[in-house]
């Protein structure tokens, strides 16, 4: 009975010695590459407007540096005319590197995702079998996807600053839902964007809002809009009900 124990207990140790030695041989000795994740997102902004918008795609190499090459194949249905790719690559014996997507944004429909798949292969060095391809999606922003958000708001008239999130009503138009840092829940003033030479903002004439109070007003206003994501509008606000003039000023938003 001592021997069959005896034995059972050294069958263990040399099953948990192969285990740990089989676990070290598989520690990576030679230079190896991956793309770093397994997808890669991009929005590209409104106003960039460039032939040759560049998207780097990340890799990585480890167990090692290495000057070897990489084969580069994609598999896309997006149109050949809005992209261009690298279809090799050169190693530096850096870890990080990147693979280059060149985007023709003027080529871009606003707002349309597009993908490319990407996979690397060599001969003169190892490939991660984990992230030895990359979904690579991209689209640039519509218009009025610039103007939301969370922006910072002073206003000249009460010299106050406060926070204003815009949320996108529909494609010409954002709303205010803080404005005048007093609204009844629910109440938002829209704000109205013209792509035009003038880069002009308005707000529609006499909309009626309401403050945290009840008490209820026609707001107008009109300013101007930068290619930065920023605006000001001078706006006035009448008394509803006698349509008096109850406050001027000017509302400057700055983009977070």
């Amino acid at each position: 009975m001592k021997l069959r124990i005896l034995t059972i207990i050294t069958c263990c140790f040399v099953l948990i010695s192969c285990s740990k030695n089989e676990y070290l041989d598989t520690t990576i000795d030679k230079p190896t590459v991956e793309f770093t994740q397994a997808t890669f997102n991009k929005t590209i902004s409104f106003v960039e407007n460039s032939s040759s918008y560049d998207i780097a795609v990340p890799i990585q190499v480890f167990g090692g540096t290495s000057d070897a090459s990489l084969s580069v194949s994609v598999e896309t249905s997006a149109p050949s005319d809005i992209y261009s790719i690298e279809s090799t690559k050169s190693l530096q014996n850096t870890v990080l590197d990147s693979i280059h997507i060149l985007v023709n944004t003027t080529k871009l429909k606003k707002a349309q995702t597009y993908s490319i798949t990407l996979t690397i292969s060599s001969e003169k060095v190892a490939i991660a079998k984990n992230y030895e391809t990359c979904v690579v999606t991209f689209s640039q922003q519509a218009f009025m996807d610039f103007f939301t958000g969370s922006y910072s708001c002073y206003e000249s008239s009460t010299n106050s600053t406060y926070n204003v999130d815009f949320t996108k009503l529909n494609d010409t138009t954002v709303k205010n839902n803080n404005f005048w840092d007093f609204p009844l829940p629910g109440q938002y003033v829209p704000f109205v964007f013209h792509q035009n030479e003038e880069q002009t903002v308005s707000i529609p004439d006499d909309y009626e809002w309401t403050d945290l109070l009840g008490n209820k007003y026609l707001v107008s206003g009109s300013g101007n809009y930068d290619l930065q994501g920023n605006f000001f509008v001078n706006f006035t606000m009448k008394q509803a009900e006698s349509e008096a003039i109850y406050q001027t000023g000017k509302q400057t938003y700055t983009k977070k």
